[in-house]
């Protein structure tokens, strides 16, 4: 379902500013799967490959593929994921995202089919979540450092000099031109809680144009899964907290999700990129409102029929909150999430119901 009908289905505010509240966290998804090949290879034959894109190791998985046809199928794949990232990566020297950057507050840019389509969706997922999600982050994730070697916790008054920039709804589309504006010196865009999902999604397009068995695409925890099981069975993703467990244990996970289908599945959570100062943990998913990392959960997993929904969805509901992030999800069709708060509770929407198994 499109985006601009899940708006005429959803009416919230987002009040107040919060106090970030952060906790060490990590949240593991673990996949069990084997699924059917209808490629040229055996029906159980299993071809796997990684590379490091996106700041993150991706993962392919073929099922039913011959070695030939899998190695065909993994260079077009990681060649298509490298173009897109040169593409809609905003540290990448020439990338139409840069470009854009480095024009704020002077010119249009005009931008290639990729980046035009990613960032109409960026904003409609923003409008949707009323900012909780908002890709002229930016300014923000660079006053705190994040992705760089000293990230610091920057004062009251610079985060009050930079919040100001951080406005979904100043940004400017030109359709016939398939152009961006930015109207305010030091505006700049940030797709990185869109444009993975998009990533994937585009490499699973890729490898249907080569064969039809089961794939799983792993990038970092934002997941695509499609094909099914030999034996019939649902797809199994486990959610585990490793503070509480050995991850080599064998010792049941959180929650387990039974799903089938074709879906998109990603993660956000405060355990993925962070710093400590002062005694204090500070973590990279930040409220716009308030240039402070969001509190009150710990992670936030997406189902949805794509990566790209999941992966801006489970920004949003973690900014949002529980209460605020799972009212949303129960007015949002086909998408669920599972939402875990600073005290390691398992919240889930509704429609989990008979699809998740709680292993606590």
């Amino acid at each position: 379902m499109l985006v601009r009908e899940l708006l005429e289905r959803v009416k919230f505010s987002i009040r107040g500013r919060r106090q970030a509240r952060v906790l060490l966290f990590s949240l593991v998804v673990i996949l069990l799967f084997s699924a059917w090949g209808c490629g040229r290879g055996n029906p159980g034959e299993k071809t796997t490959a990684s590379r490091l894109l996106m700041d993150t190791h991706v993962d392919l998985t073929l099922y039913g593929v011959d070695k030939k046809t899998s190695q065909q199928i993994t260079k077009e794949v990681f060649a298509e994921m490298m173009r897109l990232e040169n593409i809609l990566s905003r540290t990448e020297a020439g990338s139409d995202l840069n470009s854009v950057n480095r024009a704020a507050g002077s010119d249009w840019v005009e931008v290639g089919p990729e980046l035009y389509l990613v960032l109409g969706k960026a904003l409609e997922f923003a409008e949707l979540a009323e900012g909780a999600f908002d890709p002229t982050v930016a300014p923000l994730l660079e006053l705190w450092g994040f992705g760089t070697e000293h990230p610091k916790r920057p004062s009251e008054d610079e985060l009050q000099a930079v919040l100001p920039l951080i406005d979904y709804r100043l940004v400017r589309l030109d359709r016939d031109r398939s152009a961006v504006f930015l109207p305010q010196e030091g505006m700049k865009l940030d797709l990185g809680a869109i444009a993975k999902g998009f990533i994937i999604d585009q490499g699973l397009e890729k490898i249907r144009k080569l064969s039809s068995g089961a794939v799983l695409i792993n990038a970092g925890g934002d997941i695509r899964l499609s094909g099914k099981k030999p034996s019939g069975e649902k797809w199994s993703v486990g959610i585990e907290d490793p503070l509480t467990k050995d991850r080599n244990s064998g010792e049941p996970c959180l929650a387990v999700l039974h799903l089938e289908g074709e879906l998109g599945v990603a993660t956000s959570g405060d355990y993925q990129r962070y710093f400590k100062e002062g005694g204090e943990l500070y973590h990279h998913i930040l409220d716009p409102e308030s240039g402070m990392p969001a509190g009150g959960l710990r992670s936030v997993t997406i189902v949805a029929k794509d990566a790209l929904t999941a992966d801006a969805l489970s920004t949003a509901v973690f900014v949002l909150g529980k209460e605020r992030g799972l009212s949303l999800l129960e007015q949002l069709p086909g998408i669920e999430g599972v939402l875990v708060d600073e005290e390691g509770e398992v919240i889930y929407s509704s429609g989990l119901e008979g699809k998740i198994e709680l292993m606590r």
